[in-house]
C-alpha cells in the first residue's frame, strides 16, 4: 500500500494548516538545499557507509538550513532501514511517508528549541554589533566556545541580528598529489594499516601522506550587508597539532574590519595563503583536549 500525505490532510510540520496550504507549496525536504548524500559499499559488499557532507553552504537562513538538513538525514536513514528490513514494502512507500516521519521525529526532539536554549557569552553577541577591529579583538581576548555554543550563536546571529550564514570547507592536498585520483574513503586504522574504498591511483604511502599532510579549513561566516565575521579552524587545530596553548583546539577570527574583502579572504582560504591572526578562541569539548578548564561557563 502506498502511504502519502493528501492535499487536505493537516500538514505534518505541526503548523495546523492543511498540507496544500503549507509545506506542499515548498520544495521537497528530500532535495532542497540539502547536504550531499552517498552510499559507499565496502570492499566485500557486505555493508555500506552512509555519508552526508556539504563543503559549501552559502548565505542561508541557518535555522531553516539545519532544520531541513536534520530532517533530510533522518528521512534518508529511515528509508534505508525500511529497505533493508522490508524491501518489498519499501518499493510501495513514497517520499512523503519518509518526510512525514522525519518531521514528526524532528518536532518531538525539539531540535531548534534545544539549540536556542544554550547560553552564548555576551561578548560574542556584542561582537555582531561591533565594526572596529580593535574592539573586536578586545571582545574576543581570552574567550572560548563549545560546539553547542557555536550552533546557538549561529542561530541567534540570524534570529536576533539578521545575519545570514555561510560555511565552507577548504582542502589543500600536498602538491605532488593534486592531480591524482583519490579514493572515496580513506582511513588509518588503530594498528597503523591504511584502508581505502573506491578507485585510486595513489600508493599506500601516498594515501597516508594525503591523510596526514593535507590542510583542511572549516570556516563559519556571518554576513549582514557589508559587515562579515568569520570563525575558522583547521583539522590540525582540532587534532591538537597547532602551536597554541599546548595544542588546544581553537578558532581563528577574521572580519570585514581587518582590511581584506570577503572575496579576497575566501580566495586565500582556497589556496591556503590566508593571513594568520593573533585572535585565538579556544574550542572546548571537541577534538584533542590537552586542558580541562571550562571558560565562559
Amino acid at each position: 500500500m502506498t502511504i502519502e500525505i493528501r492535499r487536505n490532510d493537516k500538514c505534518p510540520c505541526g503548523s495546523g494548516l492543511k498540507y496544500k496550504k503549507c509545506c506542499m507549496t515548498k520544495k521537497d525536504v528530500m532535495s532542497h538545499n540539502m547536504p550531499k548524500y552517498m552510499e559507499i559499499m565496502n570492499k566485500d559488499k557486505h555493508c555500506s557507509y552512509q555519508v552526508f557532507w556539504d563543503n559549501k553552504v552559502e548565505m542561508v537562513n541557518p535555522i531553516e538550513y539545519y532544520k531541513n538538513a536534520e530532517m533530510y538525514q533522518k528521512a534518508i536513514l529511515y528509508r534505508n532501514v525500511i529497505e533493508m528490513k522490508e524491501p518489498i514494502l519499501a518499493q510501495n512507500i513514497t517520499h512523503d511517508f519518509y518526510t512525514r516521519y522525519a518531521i514528526q521525529e524532528f518536532e518531538s526532539e525539539g531540535y531548534c528549541k534545544n539549540v536556542e536554549s544554550v547560553e552564548v557569552h555576551e561578548n560574542f553577541l556584542k561582537l555582531l554589533e561591533t565594526t572596529r577591529k580593535k574592539d573586536q579583538i578586545n571582545l574576543l581576548r581570552g574567550m572560548s566556545i563549545t560546539p553547542k555554543q557555536l550552533f546557538a550563536l549561529i542561530f541567534k546571529s540570524y534570529k536576533d541580528y539578521n545575519y545570514l550564514y555561510s560555511r565552507y570547507t577548504f582542502e589543500n592536498l600536498p602538491k605532488d598529489l593534486d592531480c591524482k585520483k583519490t579514493p572515496k574513503l580513506a582511513a588509518i586504522l588503530n594498528d597503523g594499516t591504511i584502508e581505502t574504498i573506491g578507485e585510486t591511483d595513489l600508493t599506500i604511502r601516498q594515501v597516508k601522506k594525503m591523510i596526514t599532510e593535507r590542510k583542511v579549513i572549516i570556516a563559519h561566516i556571518f554576513d549582514r550587508g557589508n559587515d562579515w565575521h568569520c570563525l575558522f579552524t583547521t583539522y590540525n587545530s582540532i587534532g591538537g597539532k597547532e602551536n597554541h596553548n599546548n595544542g588546544q583546539p581553537h578558532f581563528h577570527y577574521f572580519s570585514s574590519a581587518f582590511g581584506v574583502t570577503r572575496e579576497e579572504f575566501i580566495e586565500s582560504m582556497k589556496n591556503g595563503t590566508y593571513k594568520s591572526t593573533s585572535v585565538h578562541i579556544d574550542l572546548l569539548e571537541y577534538g584533542n583536549q590537552p586542558i580541562s578548564d571550562k571558560r565562559n561557563s
